[in-house]
Order: C-alpha cells, then sequence, then structure tokens
C-alpha cells in the first residue's frame, strides 16, 4: 500500500478550513500522523481505517470531544488514553489490528463510572480472541473477555467443556420422542400409537463415548496419557448410507505410550508446529495418527411438530449444535415440511449440520431427491432410514451422530474450574428457579459485573434463562428451561385462551399452570418472558389483558377495512418471501402493539396509527406477501416504523436478501385507485437509478412512471429526536401489572419503579435518565426540591422531564404545584415535550380523570397559560385505565407540549 501523506495533509487542511465534524484518513498507508490534529477539537468522528499504523497517534488521543474513533485495520498492539481525561467517545472500531492483550484504556471506557454512560467496541480479528469460546467474544464485551482471560491465568490445569446440543425437529407424529429414547436406550419398547405427543419442547441428555484427534484441545498429556486409540480401517463397514466408524472400528494399541520430551517439531511442509508421540519400541507416529476417547454429554431437545409452536421454537434454535431433521414416508407432499426445517436451520444456526432421518422404515420407503437437497443446503451430512420397532439403522445414526459431534468446532473450549463448579452447583439443586441473591451466593463473586458476565455465559450455554438488564425480570434465574418452555406451551394449547381468540387475563394464569410448579407470584414473570420472546403483548391501558397474536381469529374483525386504505395518497408497500419464517408477522404485532389502533388487530395483520397517519399491515400466507398501506397526513414516520422493525425481524431470523423482495406501487393514475397495482421491485428500481434511466413503464397500463417520484414517500426514516410518548405510556402499561407490589409504595418508590422500567425502553435509543427522586425526600414530605426524572441523550444534555406523583382526588394546589415544576422551575430552556405522570388512586377512575381534565382545559388556561389541552387518549391506548391528555402554550414564541398521563392503580 503507497503511503499517501500528501492527501492526508490536504484533507486534514480542508477540514481545519471548514471545522468539519469528520476527518476521513482512511486507506492512505499511514506509518503514522506527522501532523498535530490535537487542536481539532470540533471532530465528531475520526477515520484511521486501513493504514499501517504500529500506535495510536499522540495528537489523535488529545481529541476529547470525539465520538467515534476508526483505528479497524491497521498493526496497532495497543491503545493509551489520558488516563485522567473524560472522552465523549461512545464507538470505537479495533478490529484487524495485532492485540495479543486487551487494552486496559478501552476497559476503563466500559466501566459504568466513566462517561458517556454506553460505548459500543468493535474488536473482530484480533489475536487475544483466540483465548475466547466464540460465545463470551459475541457478545462485544471487553470487561466480559478480560473476566475469561483473569479466569483462566489463576488456574495451572483449567477444565475443558466437553457438551453439546443435538435438537430433534421435524413435523408433529414423525416419531422424534420415540427416537429419542431409541437413541438413549437401544432396546427401548413402544406401544403403537401410545407415545404422547411432545407438547412444546423436551429436554434430555445422553452421554456418549466419542473419539477425537489426540491433537488440543481435546488432549491432555496430563489427563488422557494411558487413554490413546487408533482406528482399524478394515473394520469399517461401508454402508448404504455411508462410511461411519462403528464402536468396533477403535482399538487400544498393545505397546506402552509415551511422550517425546521435546512436545512439538516444528514441520516446514506446513509451516505450523505439531506434537511427536511415539511407541515403546516402535518408529515415530504423529499426534493426528491417534484418537482419545472423550465422554460427551449431550443435551437432546425434541421439539413438538405442531405447527401452532413453529413461531416459539425459533428462539432456541441455536448454533454450534447438530440437527435431527426426522420426518416419515406419508402419502402427502413433504417438501413444504423440508423446505422450512432445512431453511430455518440454515439460517438460526448459522449452517450447523444436520442429518435428515426417514424414520418408520419399517412400514414404508419414500425416496427423495438427496442430491438437490444437499445442493441446496450445504450443511446436510447424512441421509438415514431408521425404524424405531426393528431398530434398522439406529447403530448407523448413532455413528454419524458420533461423527458429526466429532467435528463441531466448540467442543474441547477451556472452561475455568470456578466457572464449571457455578454450572455443578446450579445443576445439582432441585429447583425450577431461584431468585438473583441465591445466584449470587453460588456465583461467589464480590464484583457485580462478573456475576453478571457469569449469568450472560451461563445463558448462552443454555443452562439458565436471566434476564439480568431486565427490571421486571431480573430477579428470576431459570435453571430449569423446560420449565418455562412447558408453562408457554400450556397457556398456547389451553382451550379456553383459544377460544377466546388469543386474548388472556392475567388474572386466570391459576387456571391454566399448576400452582406447585408455578406459584401466583412468578405469573407475571412468566408474562413478561412470553412479551420478551415476541410471543404475546400486553394490551395498553387495559391492566391485566395480554394477547397471544397466533391464537387470534385469521379474519379481520371489521371487514372489507383494507378499503379505507386504497387511496392515491397512500404509501402502497409490499414484502414478497421467498422463505416466510412462522411468527413473522405475529411478532411485528408484539413488537409495535402500542402504536395499535383501538384494538384493532388479528392473526395475520393489525392497523396502526399515529395522530397524523394510520396503516394496513397484513400477511397474505398464502401468497407469502406482507402488504403495508399508509395513509395521513404524514404518511413517512408510521411507514419507517413498520419497515424498520420488518427489517429489524429479518436480521433476528438471519433472513439473506434472496428470502425475500420489497415492492412499491406504481403511482400512475390508474394503480393509484387500484386495489392491485403494478409493484416495482426496489432493486430494479435502484438499477434504474444507477444507470442514470428515470423513467419506467408500468406494466398494467403502460405509463412512463417517475421513479424518483415514485420512491420519494418511501426514503424517509425514523426521526432521532423521536418523541418519547409512546415508551412513556409502555412504561406506564407496565407499571399497572404490578398493582400488589406498588399497593403501599409511596410516592417516590413509585417514581424510581418507573424510572427502571422507563430505562429498559429508552436506553436502545441511546437515552438516559437522571433519577433525581433518588436525592430526595417524596412529594408528602419533601421541599418545593428536586425534579422525580431528567431523560437526557448520549452527551448528556436534557431532552425531556418527567414529574410523578400520586392523586387519590382533584387536589388542585398540589396539581398545581407539580405543574408549575414540570414547565417553568426546571425547564429553563424551553423543552419541546414534558410529561407529568399522575398514579391516580382514587375510588373512581372516569370520575378523576374527567374532573381533572376539565381542570386543565378550563382553569389551566388561566393558571398556566394553557393554549389548548386535547384528550389524545385514542390514539395512544386502547384500554380504558390510562388516558392521555397534551396542553400546548408558548414561550418566546415557541410552541411547547405539556403531556398528563392519568395512569390507574387502585385496578
Amino acid at each position: 500500500m503507497e503511503i499517501n501523506y500528501q492527501i492526508a495533509h490536504e484533507r486534514i487542511d480542508i477540514a481545519r478550513q471548514k471545522r468539519a465534524s469528520h476527518l476521513n484518513l482512511s486507506g492512505l498507508g499511514l506509518t503514522s500522523l506527522d501532523v498535530d490534529i490535537s487542536d481539532m477539537t470540533y471532530l465528531d468522528s475520526l477515520d484511521l481505517s486501513f493504514n499501517k499504523l504500529s500506535e495510536l497517534p499522540d495528537s489523535v488521543t488529545k481529541l476529547y470531544n470525539l465520538i467515534t474513533l476508526n483505528v479497524s485495520y491497521n498493526y496497532l498492539q495497543d491503545l493509551i488514553f489520558d488516563e485522567y481525561k473524560v472522552y465523549a467517545i461512545n464507538e470505537i472500531d479495533i478490529s484487524n489490528n495485532h492485540f495479543f492483550n486487551i487494552p486496559q484504556s478501552l476497559l476503563r471506557f466500559e466501566d459504568s463510572t466513566w462517561e458517556p454512560k454506553s460505548i459500543s467496541i468493535y474488536f473482530y480479528n484480533n489475536p487475544f480472541l483466540d483465548l475466547i469460546p466464540t460465545e463470551i467474544a459475541n457478545h462485544y464485551s471487553l470487561s466480559y473477555c478480560q473476566f475469561y482471560i483473569d479466569s483462566l491465568d489463576i488456574e495451572s490445569e483449567p477444565n475443558r467443556l466437553f457438551e453439546t446440543k443435538l435438537l430433534i425437529v421435524g413435523k408433529g407424529n414423525v416419531g422424534k420422542t420415540t427416537l429419542v429414547k431409541t437413541l438413549k436406550q437401544t432396546d427401548y419398547k413402544f406401544k403403537l400409537g401410545a407415545e404422547e405427543a411432545t407438547d412444546g419442547i423436551n429436554i434430555d441428555c445422553l452421554n456418549l463415548g466419542i473419539y477425537f484427534p489426540a491433537t488440543k484441545p481435546y488432549y491432555s498429556k496430563l489427563t488422557d496419557f494411558n487413554d490413546l486409540y487408533l482406528l482399524n480401517e478394515d473394520k469399517i463397514v461401508n454402508t448404504t448410507n455411508g462410511i461411519y466408524p462403528q464402536e468396533d472400528s477403535y482399538y487400544y494399541p498393545e505397546s506402552e505410550i509415551e511422550y517425546e520430551t521435546n512436545d512439538y517439531y516444528y514441520d516446514d511442509y506446513d509451516g505450523d508446529y505439531r506434537n511427536y508421540l511415539k511407541l515403546v519400541n516402535a518408529p515415530y507416529h504423529e499426534v493426528e495418527e491417534y484418537l482419545v476417547k472423550k465422554e460427551i454429554k449431550v443435551n437432546l431437545w425434541d421439539f413438538g411438530g405442531q405447527e401452532i409452536l413453529y413461531s416459539t421454537h425459533q428462539f432456541f434454535l441455536t448454533q454450534r449444535s447438530l440437527y435431527l431433521f426426522v420426518w416419515e414416508p406419508r402419502t402427502d407432499n413433504e417438501e413444504e415440511s423440508f423446505e422450512y426445517w432445512l431453511t430455518i436451520i440454515q439460517r438460526l444456526s448459522n449452517n450447523c449440520p444436520v442429518i435428515i432421518v426417514m424414520n418408520k422404515a419399517d412400514i414404508r420407503i419414500k425416496n427423495i431427491d438427496e442430491n438437490n437437497y444437499k445442493k441446496l443446503f450445504k450443511n446436510i451430512v447424512g441421509f438415514i432410514h431408521v425404524s424405531c420397532f426393528t431398530k434398522e439403522g439406529i447403530d448407523d445414526l448413532k455413528a454419524l451422530i458420533k461423527l458429526q459431534i466429532s467435528q463441531l468446532p466448540h467442543l474441547g473450549d477451556t472452561l475455568p474450574s470456578t466457572w464449571e463448579n457455578i454450572r455443578a452447583n446450579l445443576n445439582s439443586l432441585n429447583e425450577d428457579f431461584i431468585s438473583y441473591d441465591e445466584f449470587k451466593k453460588i456465583c461467589n463473586f464480590s464484583e457485580v459485573e462478573k456475576i453478571s458476565h457469569m449469568s450472560g455465559y451461563l445463558n448462552d450455554l443454555g443452562d439458565i434463562i436471566h434476564f439480568k438488564d431486565d427490571i421486571i425480570l431480573r430477579n428470576l434465574v431459570i435453571i430449569n428451561p423446560h420449565w418455562l418452555t412447558k408453562a408457554i406451551y400450556k397457556l398456547i394449547h389451553s382451550l379456553k385462551v383459544q377460544r377466546n381468540n388469543g386474548i388472556l387475563d392475567a388474572n386466570d394464569l391459576e387456571e391454566y399452570l399448576d400452582s406447585n410448579a408455578y406459584p401466583k407470584e412468578k405469573h407475571f414473570e412468566i408474562l413478561s418472558l412470553m412479551e420478551k420472546f415476541e410471543i404475546c403483548f400486553k394490551i395498553i391501558g387495559s391492566g391485566n389483558m395480554y394477547v397471544i397474536p397466533t391464537l387470534l381469529q385469521a379474519q379481520s374483525p371489521i371487514k372489507d377495512i383494507h378499503e379505507q386504505f386504497i387511496s392515491p395518497e397512500a404509501l402502497n408497500y409490499q414484502i414478497q418471501y421467498n422463505f416466510l419464517p412462522s411468527g413473522l408477522i405475529e411478532r411485528l404485532i408484539c413488537r409495535i402493539n402500542n402504536y395499535i389502533e383501538n384494538n384493532i388487530f388479528w392473526k395475520y395483520g393489525a392497523i396502526f396509527n399515529t395522530e397524523t397517519g394510520r396503516a394496513f399491515v397484513e400477511l397474505n400466507k398464502i401468497r407469502k406477501i406482507i402488504t403495508v398501506r399508509v395513509i395521513g397526513e404524514v404518511k413517512s414516520y408510521l411507514y419507517s416504523i413498520i419497515s424498520h422493525e420488518l427489517k429489524q425481524i429479518h436480521s433476528d431470523l438471519k433472513l439473506q436478501m434472496e428470502d425475500y423482495a420489497e415492492l412499491y406501487a406504481c403511482n400512475c393514475m390508474e394503480c393509484t385507485t387500484s386495489d392491485q397495482p403494478h409493484m416495482f421491485d426496489k432493486n430494479v428500481l435502484t438499477k434504474y437509478i444507477r444507470k442514470s434511466r428515470n423513467f419506467i413503464d408500468c406494466q398494467n397500463s403502460i405509463e412512463s412512471v417517475n421513479i424518483e417520484e415514485l420512491m420519494i414517500g418511501y426514503k424517509s426514516s425514523i426521526p432521532t429526536k423521536t418523541s418519547l410518548l409512546r415508551d412513556i405510556i409502555s412504561a406506564a402499561s407496565q407499571l399497572q401489572t404490578r398493582i400488589d407490589l406498588l399497593k403501599n409504595f409511596n410516592e417516590n418508590q413509585i417514581n424510581t419503579y418507573y424510572q427502571d422500567l422507563l430505562r429498559t425502553l429508552i436506553i436502545p435509543k441511546r437515552m438516559f435518565l437522571n433519577e433525581q427522586s433518588l436525592k430526595g425526600k417524596s412529594e408528602s414530605g419533601k421541599s418545593q426540591g428536586e425534579l422525580d426524572i431528567a431523560i437526557e441523550s448520549k452527551n448528556g444534555n436534557t431532552i425531556s422531564l418527567f414529574e410523578g406523583f400520586i392523586l387519590t382526588n382533584l387536589n388542585k394546589t398540589k396539581i398545581s404545584r407539580h405543574i408549575q415544576k414540570s414547565i417553568l422551575n426546571y425547564d429553563t430552556n424551553g423543552l419541546k415535550e414534558k410529561f407529568v405522570g399522575i398514579y391516580a388512586r382514587a375510588d373512581d377512575f372516569d370520575s378523576l380523570s374527567q374532573r381533572y381534565s376539565q381542570y386543565i382545559t378550563n382553569e389551566g388556561a388561566t393558571h398556566f397559560n394553557f393554549n389548548e389541552t386535547v384528550d389524545i387518549t385514542k390514539v395512544y391506548s386502547s384500554g380504558s385505565e390510562i388516558k392521555v391528555l397534551r396542553s400546548s402554550y408558548f414561550r418566546s414564541e415557541t410552541k411547547l407540549y405539556l403531556f398528563h398521563l392519568l395512569i390507574n392503580l387502585n385496578l
């Protein structure tokens, strides 16, 4: 790479002249930075990627206002920042460098006591990652990686993790559960028709003796010295299903084995170091010729095959596992089932190996196009015919399972003994769940961060389910995942819930769940976990009503409602899927349920709204098309929210470009009034624009259409300064689910709890809370004191204010005091939006909210100079237990808003 100092100088000079916020010095081959840029304090971002820097230029470390720094693809081995300075930086990319150790400066940036409050550090492809298991590295936390390294450093001979997952999937009634039992016990005898269908997911384990190459990480000269084997190739049987070594193909050599004193030698041919072993009185042999037998714990996950469960299965299909896809040779067409399962495994597991098992081979054999399936799905490693009745093919299947497990990359990962002890202690408990305090005692770490990392690792292994950062769920540590999945499927399979079209009253959970296994105090956590998995959502402002979208009625509750959205001005957007994962539309409804209009939703769609727009969204499952139509004064904002969330779901499901196509409706005269306009592929339109072709012909009207005009409505993105109102309301709705907990809370305690609920909603949007209420007394005892919540940007700038107080009756003095605090005392800069939360504890909520509204509308105009107060409840709350008012007023000729949320806490 040519060194281009002259280009670097020119770019720096231009940035200085313009006082630019960004400086791009990428790809110039720089070995150093010979210009002092420490005076360029106006820089927000600096790109030094794709150079030859061996150390970070000193002047760069003086740029304390930098927000983004990219030094990827260099030769850096350390980064040293000023230890006593506070940096504004919140994103650093150090990927593809020569970091053999984690830079300590970056660990300080990750410390929560530093500003900013959140930082993203990208560190792909650095040497220190060679030591770290994928599950840990994938968390993108340097402190997590350092914790793992430190835990290993204190041990002379750490443990190695020989454990994996075998996931068994397929349609219902194909014999998956019987196959699992037969794999565990070859002589297992079953009665035809006597096996119960799997209700969700059954979790079991199987111990297998598996042979690995006698190399690291599988072989240790300290523990495996006398446990080496050789493979007798003469005994390998070539079966119709492939060549798989059976157990008797391995033998223990008679000669004594010993290590050479020099454990390694350098192989000039391969350019690598190799182990050497030798047999006494025998020639040398490379270590790869020997095998070591390891006991592998195989965790068996047997998935129920009912289609209604498919959308929940996707949350448990994991990477670094082996899959069995089981089918039986029925007379129906198996292609649809094959496509779904093989594609979802390929996407969600990152191409984990899959064995296709044709069960019930004693009844019927059906040949399939194995070669074409292998071409389409490269992760298929074998096709096996088995019969659990005659045991045909079971030995071959076991042999193939063992062979594939021996090739999985994660087996033998180093595990600190302290971590293994924690796992063992958890596994020894005869409990389904424990509290977070109990979990902390088992971990026995003094630092909260280490406990958090331990929770994350055990989550990744599937040992526990714990959402440590969620105020609602952080005290629940599930150590038996089957406990949770069984509860979820009990609710989904409940005949009462199904007859009620998926509408569920949280107070009725005692009817569906065994009180011994699922005590009442855990019901709320179970529903919250289902919300996390996007299986259900709570109706905003309803108190305790939840919806399971997959159980909703298939048709819209309002006949021909789509006709309301056929308009020349409508945005008409479609996604045509080549592969449609189950549950996609249900997840969208759960994600943006706080935009649902007046409870208009059904299994395959919903109506969403804002104050300035309405959207019709529906899935045609047969055609595999999602249609989005948006009407109103400001269509682009609501369209952007919906399309953004769909893209996020696509990303979560690992969908690829070939899995779907985005389509825009033609805007010619004929198409704008048609319910079946011609749809242009977005990629085709983009190609036209790149070729400087501005027009394209409509296939319906044959009119020439201006591409720029057609696409203009679809180019908007979600504004960065979006209103907080929906998050404020969502947190209030969650607050209502904890009525029993809040019953004896004072005002300060409610505010504190509300802050935690709100924090989980706004942190993903890079906003933070300044919790002033923790510093003073509650309203009942404090002076004219502190504001309850200040909402700030990542740079510490105040975005909005929230003041919360309890109201049992129309206490005008109390109301006035809090409103004055919100709009005058603490809003010195004239913030666009502010909020007051009224925690209503009146006997008659409707009466109190009506009188409050009248007071704010009439007397508020005089007392607070409100220009107008509007009831906007219908737009934001589907239930009747939250009321939303918006008052407008002027300051320095600028229009500002105060939102009033009346939240019924006396349900």
